[in-house]
This record gives C-alpha cells, sequence and structure tokens, in this order.
C-alpha cells in the first residue's frame, strides 16, 4: 500500500514537471513568434522604403555605379535577413506541437511569401543595371563576340565589385555556379592566372 501511494506521488510529481515545462516551451514559442513578427514588419517597412529608391533609378537611365551598387547591396542584406527569418519560423514549427502555433507560423510564412518579391526586386535591378551598361556590353562585344548574355551580365556584376557570394545572392543560384562561370568567363577572354579578373574587366 505504501509503495502504491509513493508511486502515485512520484507520478503526480514527474505529471507536474512535464506541465511545467511545456507551459514554458509555449510561453518561449510565444515569444519568438512575436519577435519574428516584429523581424517582419522591420522588412515590410524596409521594403516600401526602397520602392521610393527603385522607382527614381528606374527613371535614370545614366544611373551611376554607386547608386547600382547600393540597390544591389540593399538586396542582398534584404535576402540574408528573410533567409534568417524563414529559418527562425522552421526551426519554431520543428519542435512545436501546439495547432495554433503551428497555424500562426503557416499564415506568417505565407504573408512573407506574398509580400516580399525577391525576384521582381532582381529583374529591376537586372534591367536597370542593364541600361547603366549599355556602352560597357558594345565594347564587350567588340572585343569578344563569343561572350554569351550570360558572361556579359557577370561581367557586369563584378565590374560593381560584388563578391561570389553577393552575386550569387543577386542571381539566385550557389557560390559554386558562380566560380565556374567566373572560369569560364576567365577562359574565354585568355586570361593567366597571374591577371586578375575583376581588375582586368575595369580596363574594358
Amino acid at each position: 500500500m505504501i509503495l502504491l501511494e509513493l508511486f502515485l506521488f512520484l507520478l503526480f510529481v514527474l505529471l507536474l514537471v512535464l506541465l511545467f515545462y511545456f507551459h514554458n516551451k509555449n510561453r518561449e514559442n510565444k515569444a519568438k513568434i512575436v519577435k519574428l513578427q516584429t523581424d517582419y514588419d522591420l522588412i515590410v517597412t524596409q521594403l516600401n522604403e526602397t520602392k521610393k529608391e527603385e522607382t527614381q533609378l528606374g527613371n535614370k537611365l545614366d544611373s551611376k555605379q554607386t547608386e547600382l551598387i547600393n540597390f544591389a547591396l540593399n538586396i542582398i542584406q534584404k535576402n540574408d535577413f528573410l533567409e534568417k527569418i524563414k529559418m527562425g519560423v522552421n526551426e519554431i514549427k520543428n519542435f512545436s506541437k501546439d495547432t495554433k502555433t503551428i497555424q500562426k507560423l503557416n499564415d506568417l510564412s505565407l504573408s512573407i511569401n506574398q509580400h516580399i518579391a525577391i525576384d521582381k526586386n532582381r529583374k529591376n535591378f537586372q534591367l536597370q543595371l542593364e541600361e547603366a551598361n549599355q556602352d560597357f556590353y558594345l565594347r564587350l562585344n567588340e572585343k569578344y563576340p563569343t561572350l554569351t548574355d550570360k558572361e556579359k551580365r557577370l561581367a557586369s556584376y563584378l565590374r560593381l565589385m560584388l563578391n561570389s557570394k553577393e552575386i550569387a545572392s543577386l542571381l539566385n543560384i550557389t557560390d559554386k555556379s558562380v566560380d565556374m562561370n567566373r572560369y569560364r568567363l576567365r577562359k574565354k577572354m585568355s586570361l593567366p592566372a597571374s591577371i586578375n579578373l575583376v581588375e582586368f574587366i575595369l580596363t574594358i
């Protein structure tokens, strides 16, 4: 009889510990959701502010290189920030068992996908980059007529002094793919290993 009472008492204590643990875990989840929502609202605000800059850049065919660099870095930073938010959402979803919490996270993910048009930003940047580098493309065509549009685009990105990781973010490809494309561009330009590709492109 005493053993039974002891067993029931220990079971009761264990249940209390579990209830306390899941209560704290649920509170932590809610706090993380609030943080993610705050970060998301910040991105939306920044995107709205950036739209004004994009409109101004779109109306200038003779955009300066510094403006294009700022635009590119702005897109890259937002892409990185967005990836961190998505990782945070997935992390919470992995250990959350609360249906309402999961639904809120799904709604947040859907809202992010609906309001942040990464591809549109990339296309706007690419359009402005091409408009600003028309003379550069003509010089490339004269010196290297076999270059593809993809290779000329890469050359224009390198002309902005962007590294492989930044270019990968703008083109939505891997760093390894960018490095491979750089190698092919060097080969078509017949550049020896002793010559820096970016420095050479800046002389064209």
